[in-house]
């Protein structure tokens, strides 16, 4: 035999034997993480199936797989096929009511993520499976926020308010507690910034009527996202600048109520009853303008203002402030 010859079957011999070893090593796989991906993908094709037998066990077999299938069907409910999605969603749910916490942690989790991304009908299925599991869980979720430092309080017989300022000790996820309470219609956070990731969160409270967003760092394509996912919904936002005073509700003029002790307007010698006529040389027509001219500016930076103050004598006199903002 040639030395040719004796090296391509010693070639030959080598391809075949890593073949064999990469085979086994795809058999050992099967029984442990790829593997599982292999099997979960079999079982989320089958979910579209013909048979309705073929796809009610497919449901089975996925959700007997628990936490190994969440990733994979969380994509699923997301894909083109309108059958296997919302079967992937049920499999969700049913996951989400097991006694185990890590799974039911999990499922919350994946179906959180795809109600966010939405209004198709897979992300209110989504919605409606979570709104379900939030009723059960809405006492437990209201003393776990008022522990985190929440403010929640009853503003009618039907409807409550949620205010989050600077006390809030929470985090992203502590924050979709709020999604767990009924009946939720007015919703405020003052100086507690934002992720894009709790943007989402608010944006499943669609029955909310009022959102007050002050100081709270969004950016301006997020907050466009947020009002088109809550379209009915007054949104108030502020970049966070506070003056520290309260208002008259009066037409034609911004006469201060109430100064705020410790407050930038304290600080700026403000007194109740004088009239706010400018606001960096901008005429001011009555309180809610100036709140809206004061939301437009950030903590820390500076306002000149011109103030109509009425002496112990009837007459009165005109009175130049700078006065630099403090936060929510």
């Amino acid at each position: 035999m040639s030395q040719l010859a004796s090296q391509a079957i010693l070639i030959l011999s080598t391809v075949l034997v890593m073949q064999a070893v990469t085979g086994a090593e795809q058999t050992g796989a099967e029984q442990t993480g790829t593997g599982k991906d292999g099997l979960v993908s079999r079982a989320i094709a089958q979910l579209g199936a013909n048979q309705y037998a073929d796809r009610e066990a497919a449901s089975r077999q996925l959700t007997a797989m628990g936490v190994v299938a969440i990733n994979q069907l969380t994509r699923a409910a997301q894909g083109d096929d309108p059958e296997i999605s919302v079967r992937a969603v049920d499999a969700l749910r049913v996951m989400l009511r097991q006694d185990d916490s890590e799974l039911s942690n999990k499922a919350e989790a994946a179906l959180e993520s795809i109600a966010e991304k939405g209004t198709s009908a897979v992300a209110q299925q989504a919605e409606v499976a979570l709104g379900f599991f939030d009723a059960a869980q809405a006492v437990s979720a209201r003393m776990t926020l008022e522990q985190l430092g929440a403010v929640i309080s009853e503003t009618s017989p039907t409807g409550i308010r949620v205010e989050i300022n600077e006390n809030w000790k929470g985090d992203s996820r502590s924050l979709r507690l709020v999604t767990r309470l009924q009946n939720v219609i007015h919703v405020s956070l003052f100086g507690t910034q934002l992720t894009q990731e709790d943007a989402g969160t608010l944006g499943r409270l669609r029955a909310i009527e009022r959102l007050d967003l002050f100081g709270v760092g969004l950016s301006d394509d997020v907050i466009k996202q947020l009002r088109q996912r809550l379209p009915e919904t007054e949104i108030d936002i502020r970049k966070g600048g506070k003056l520290g005073i309260a208002g008259m509700p009066l037409q034609g003029q911004c006469i201060i109520a109430g100064v705020q002790p410790g407050s930038s307007a304290e600080k700026a010698g403000l007194l109740p009853q004088d009239v706010i006529m400018e606001i960096n040389k901008k005429p001011i027509s009555d309180f809610a303008d100036c709140t809206r001219i004061i939301g437009e500016h950030k903590p820390g930076e500076e306002i000149a203002l011109l103030i109509q103050r009425i002496n112990p004598d009837g007459s009165s006199n005109q009175i130049q402030k700078v006065v630099v903002l403090g936060g929510w």
